[in-house]
């Protein structure tokens, strides 16, 4: 009896490690990602400050009380994971940015902004996307890895009652 659960558990075991490694990867492929995204993203924006002036895109821009005057289009919320149980998942959620209240951020930095601008800006938005998606990633590797400890120790267990 105790044989047929010892094998369970290592079976367990060496599906723990292949979906470990699967997250793994996909970590790492989020993290190159975010990574160019980034950087694509600083590039144009010092693109856009070498057109228009180092003044023209600073902090000097932005509103005086940053609290009262901006309004986040995207909010983060959170679910079960379907995946993996106990592991919360996090999503990014569009808020209608019809209404009046949501301006455009890059109208702080001119009327007419050179296209480096906007393209940066969805650099930086594609950036927060792979962000949510490496904390998910990050989220099912940590409880990957506790589950797989948890595994060990009644691996030892089992080991031990059938010697």
């Amino acid at each position: 009896m105790n044989t047929d659960h010892y094998e369970e558990v290592r079976d367990l075991l060496d599906k723990i490690c292949l979906d470990t490694l699967v997250l793994m990867e996909e970590e790492i492929q989020v993290n190159i990602n975010l990574e160019k995204s980034m950087c694509e993203g600083e590039m144009n924006l010092a693109k856009c400050r070498y057109i228009m002036g180092p003044n023209s895109v600073s902090a000097l821009n932005i509103p005086a009380n940053p609290e009262e005057d901006i309004d986040s289009l995207v909010s983060v919320t959170n679910s079960p994971s379907e995946t993996i149980p106990n592991v919360k998942e996090y999503h990014l959620n569009s808020v209608d940015s019809n209404k009046e209240k949501f301006a455009n951020p890059i109208r702080w930095f001119s009327v007419l902004a050179p296209q480096n601008l906007f393209t940066s800006q969805t650099m930086y938005k594609a950036a927060l996307r792979w962000v949510v998606q490496m904390v998910n990633a990050r989220n099912q590797l940590n409880e990957l890895c506790d589950k797989f400890e948890s595994l060990k120790l009644v691996k030892a267990s089992l080991k031990k009652s059938i010697q």
